[in-house]
C-alpha cells in the first residue's frame, strides 16, 4: 500500500466516525425534540380536559366527550382519564381513535395513581402507548389525579425518515469524505512526489543538482534540506577519491617517463650530445609534471573550498585581452579573432564592468580559448561578445575534431578526456576548474559540439557589478 492510499485511509477514518457521530447527535436532537413536543400536548391536553369538566355549569361529562372525539389530532389511541383525590374517576374519554383494537386497552390501576399522588408527575409506558400522570392543584384547595397518553402516529412516521434521511446523508457524506480524502492525500504528497521526480533527475553527469527547499519550515523542508546536506557529503567523499585515484594515476605517468629516460641514460657513457638530448626530453617530462601539479593542487583548493576571493570591479573586454595575450606568448602559432554582434572580426572590444575575481576568470578563459586552438586544425578560435541589459555572453567557438554527443555530458568532470583528443597532450582539469570558476562567478557555461565540424562555448556571466558575487569586496 502506497502512502497516498495510507494517508487516504487515514483521512477516512479519522472523519467519518465524526461524521456518523454528528448525525448520531442530530436524530437524537430531532427524537428528543418530538418526545418533548408528545408530552407537552399530552399534558396540556390533560389539564384543558380538566378545566372543561370543573366547568359544570357549561359542560357535562358527555359533551366533554363529544368534544374530546371531534378533536382533530395526529395521534390515536389517545385517552384522558381523571380522578378526585379518592381515586374515584370524573371522566374518562376511552382510546379515542383506536387504531389498535387487537391489543386491549391501558389499565389504570391504584399504584399508579398512587405513584402520581406522591410524584406529583408520572411519565407513562405502554407498548407503542406513552403518555403522562398529573397531579393538578385547584385554587379551592381540591386536586385532581389526570391520566394523559396516546400513540403518537406521526411522530414515529418522522422518526423514521428522520432515520431514513441520517443514512442517506451519511452515504452521501462518506462519498464525499472519499473524494475529500484523495484531494487530501494528492495535495499532501505532492512535495514528496516533487522532490522524488527532482531526485530521480539527479545523475553522474549533475551531481551538483539539489533538491529546491519550501519556504515553509516544516518536515519536507528540513528533509530536503538534510538530503542536500547528504549530497554535499557525498560529493565531498567521492570527489576526495576521484581525486586521489586520478591524482595518482596522471602523476605516475610522467614519473615513469622521467625514471626511464633517466634508468635508460645510466645504462652506458654517452656523449654529451645525447646526454642534452635526454635532459632535455626530462626537462620536458618535468614542464608537464608541474603544470599537472599546478592544476591538482588549484582543482583541489576549489573542491575543498579553500580558496581565497579576491572580488573587484574589473572589465571583462582586458580580462579577454590578458588571457589571449598569455596564449599567444606561449603558443605564438596559434589565432585568435573577436567579434561582437555589430562588429567585423578583429574589431575592438567595448569596455564591459563586471564583479569578478580577475586572476580566476582570467585562467578560465585562458583554457577554454586554447583549447579551441589547440583541437583545431588551423589552431583558430573566435571570440564573440553578445552584450545584453544585465548579462554579457562570451561564446569561445572552434572549427576541431569535436565532441560526441554521448560524452558532452562529462566534459566537465576532473581528469575525463573526450574519446577523440586523447591523442592531444592533456590532463582533463583544465574544464573542470573552469566550470568551478564561472559558477563561483555566479555564471553558466554551457557547450555546443559536433564530430568533425567544431565546439562553442558560452559563458555567461552577469553585468551588475553587485550582482554577481555573494561574498564582500
Amino acid at each position: 500500500m502506497n502512502l497516498r492510499t495510507r494517508l487516504a485511509l487515514t483521512f477516512i477514518v479519522a472523519v467519518s466516525p465524526v461524521l456518523l457521530l454528528f448525525l448520531a447527535y442530530f436524530y437524537y436532537y430531532f427524537y428528543r425534540s418530538k418526545q418533548e413536543d408528545f408530552s407537552n400536548t399530552l399534558r396540556n391536553r390533560g389539564i384543558s380536559m380538566t378545566h372543561l369538566l370543573l366547568e359544570k355549569k357549561a359542560f357535562s361529562g358527555s359533551l366533554l366527550r363529544r368534544i374530546d372525539e371531534d378533536t382533530y389530532t395526529t395521534y390515536s389511541n389517545r385517552r384522558v382519564a381523571i380522578y378526585d383525590v379518592h381515586d374515584k374517576l370524573l371522566y374518562d374519554s376511552g382510546e379515542l381513535n383506536n387504531l389498535h383494537r387487537s391489543k386491549a386497552g391501558f389499565i389504570i390501576t391504584p399504584a399508579l395513581l398512587a405513584q402520581i399522588a406522591r410524584q406529583k408527575e408520572v411519565q407513562i409506558t405502554d407498548g407503542p402507548r406513552s403518555g403522562i400522570g398529573l397531579l393538578l392543584h385547584q385554587p379551592n384547595g381540591y386536586y385532581y389525579k389526570v391520566v394523559s397518553y396516546a400513540i403518537d402516529d406521526y411522530g414515529r412516521v418522522k422518526l423514521r425518515e428522520a432515520i431514513l434521511v441520517s443514512i442517506t446523508s451519511f452515504l452521501v457524506a462518506f462519498l464525499v469524505v472519499i473524494l475529500l480524502s484523495q484531494l487530501f492525500a494528492r495535495r499532501s504528497i505532492k512535495p514528496i512526489a516533487d522532490m522524488i521526480r527532482q531526485i530521480e533527475r539527479i545523475n553522474v553527469s549533475n551531481m551538483e543538482t539539489r533538491l529546491t527547499p519550501r519556504n515553509n519550515g516544516d518536515e519536507l523542508a528540513r528533509l530536503a534540506s538534510t538530503f542536500n546536506e547528504m549530497l554535499d557529503r557525498i560529493s565531498t567523499f567521492e570527489m576526495q577519491r576521484s581525486f586521489v585515484s586520478n591524482a595518482s594515476h596522471e602523476l605516475r605517468t610522467p614519473l615513469t617517463l622521467i625514471t626511464n629516460q633517466i634508468e635508460v641514460a645510466l645504462i652506458k657513457p654517452r656523449t654529451d650530445e645525447e646526454y642534452r638530448g635526454i635532459l632535455r626530453s626530462i626537462l620536458e617530462d618535468v614542464d608537464k609534471l608541474n603544470v599537472l601539479s599546478n592544476g591538482l593542487l588549484e582543482l583541489a583548493q576549489f573542491e575543498g573550498k579553500h580558496i581565497k576571493i579576491g572580488w573587484t570591479t574589473v572589465g571583462l573586454d582586458e580580462v579577454l585581452y590578458e588571457a589571449v595575450a598569455t596564449i599567444l606568448h606561449k603558443h605564438p602559432g596559434f589565432n585568435v579573432t573577436f567579434m561582437t554582434d555589430s562588429q567585423d572580426e578583429d574589431a575592438s572590444l567595448p569596455s564591459i564592468q563586471i564583479r569578478a575575481e580577475e586572476s580566476l576568470l582570467t585562467m578560465a578563459f585562458i583554457n577554454l580559448i586554447e583549447n579551441g586552438c589547440k583541437f583545431s586544425p588551423d589552431h583558430r578560435a573566435r571570440i564573440r561578445l553578445v552584450i545584453a541589459p544585465a548579462t554579457v555572453q562570451v561564446t569561445i567557438e572552434d572549427r576541431g575534431i569535436g565532441i560526441a554527443a554521448a560524452e558532452l555530458d562529462y566534459i566537465f568532470q576532473p581528469f575525463y578526456r573526450a574519446t577523440n583528443a586523447r591523442v592531444i597532450k592533456g590532463n582533463g582539469i583544465g574544464l573542470s576548474l573552469t566550470e568551478k570558476i564561472i559558477k563561483l562567478h555566479n555564471g553558466s557555461i554551457a557547450v555546443q559540439s559536433q564530430l568533425d565540424i567544431g565546439t562553442t562555448f558560452i559563458i555567461s556571466l552577469p553585468r551588475d557589478p553587485w550582482a554577481g558575487c555573494n561574498l564582500p569586496a
